[in-house]
């Protein structure tokens, strides 16, 4: 917890007359409410001080700026947050649990809140598994998706078809002892698919553009996706964009369309190469985890978080999320899979994907798992 004065002095945004004490967390709770609203990269220091009818100078002195404001969210919140996704007897807002979930999302790239963030969850990561590398395993997959669902149905309604499939990831503490499990246990490098990640199309000019459109978004966020800082990374004049994208939001949306059909396109080869199983598609999730694919992965997450607060991408996003659940749903029915539950695991994958490639990026070890065992009795639990 922060050790900061539990009560501040408010002065309304008018008047500027101290009109009572507030409490610490009625402040913290005032600016929640305005993040919520509209999103951890749009929401300024005015936006929280006039929700809590402090002045600037004030929040400065408590929080310096907004990332040290997310810090002292987490503080506050955080455990309880966590305990909340684990515990249905843990009660939080709907605020706190969008808010928390954003902070925790682009921690990565927030010094100032990520050294907060990953020892607390590390240390309640360990608290939670108990030394057992089973239980460690199923809250990779249960939290997982949870949090990428989370952060999914706020793009498009569809990632709904994938909850269901929840209910079958209670993985047990003796699975080990299934005759399907014998022999697991250990990934070893040779055993992972190759996992290209995304390159330049071609040496055009506005492949150069996309690209580096990609990139800053996966490093930085949407928000931070100016023309001009986009120009810099791919190393050429501002005016050398406009007469090619009209403004920011046509280069992110082709950025967009490049990354998702680039994806699916590796995916189809390691399909190809490899054919489809269980195993396989365990396998391509140890794999994930690699550098090849860290831009892909935190561009994923990075766009979610923006069109959680923005419709018109949202919109956008969706018809690329839906081939790329597409692609999957086809494969699993090649691998005889009924049509219904074909689709369930596509949308279940990818709420899930996106959510473990959250808590790699606090937890990396989660990395090392064999992931063999949950899609074995996975595959076990689900419906014949």
């Amino acid at each position: 917890m922060s050790k900061i004065s539990n009560s501040i002095n408010v002065v309304h945004p008018l008047s500027g007359k101290v009109k009572k004490r507030a409490s610490f967390d009625e402040l913290l709770l005032a600016g929640i409410s305005a993040v919520a609203e509209k999103g951890i990269d749009h929401t300024s220091v005015s936006d929280v001080a006039t929700a809590s009818g402090v002045s600037r100078p004030t929040f400065y002195t408590y929080f310096g700026d907004m990332s040290g404001f997310y810090a002292e969210v987490w503080l506050r919140f955080g455990q309880e947050w966590l305990q909340y996704q684990v515990d249905e007897t843990a009660k939080v807002s709907e605020h706190i649990d969008q808010v928390v979930l954003e902070i925790f999302s682009a921690s990565v790239r927030i010094p100032e809140v990520f050294e907060v963030v990953q020892p607390d969850f590390e240390r309640w990561w360990k608290q939670q598994a108990g030394g057992s590398s089973i239980t460690a395993q199923r809250m990779v997959w249960q939290l997982g998706f949870k949090l990428g669902y989370k952060l999914a149905k706020r793009v498009t309604p569809k990632a709904e078809l994938g909850a269901p499939i929840a209910g079958y990831l209670n993985l047990p503490e003796d699975v080990m002892e299934e005759s399907f499990a014998k022999g697991l246990g250990v990934v070893s490098p040779e055993l992972l698919p190759p996992m290209a990640g995304l390159t330049l199309e071609d040496d055009s000019v506005e492949s150069t553009l996309t690209m580096a459109a990609i990139e800053v978004i996966a490093s930085s966020g949407v928000a931070a996706a100016s023309m001009t800082r986009i120009a810099r990374r791919a190393r050429v004049s501002t005016g050398t964009v406009y007469p090619r994208f009209k403004n920011s939001e046509e280069l992110i949306q082709s950025s967009f369309t490049s990354a998702i059909k680039g994806i699916v396109r590796r995916n189809v080869e390691i399909v190809d190469a490899r054919g489809i199983g269980i195993d396989e598609y365990a396998l391509t999730v140890n794999a994930g985890y690699g550098e090849n694919r860290k831009v892909w992965r935190n561009y994923r997450t990075e766009m979610h978080l923006e069109a959680a607060h923005n419709k018109s991408l949202a919109k956008f996003l969706e018809g690329g999320f839906e081939d790329s659940a597409k692609f999957l749903e086809n494969s699993f029915l090649e691998f005889g899979m009924p049509g219904p539950m074909a689709t369930s695991i596509a949308w279940f994958l990818h709420s899930h994907a996106m959510g473990i490639s959250i808590i790699f990026n606090v937890l990396p070890e989660i990395a090392s798992y064999d992931y063999r065992i949950m899609a074995r009795y996975m595959i076990s639990q689900l419906p014949k």
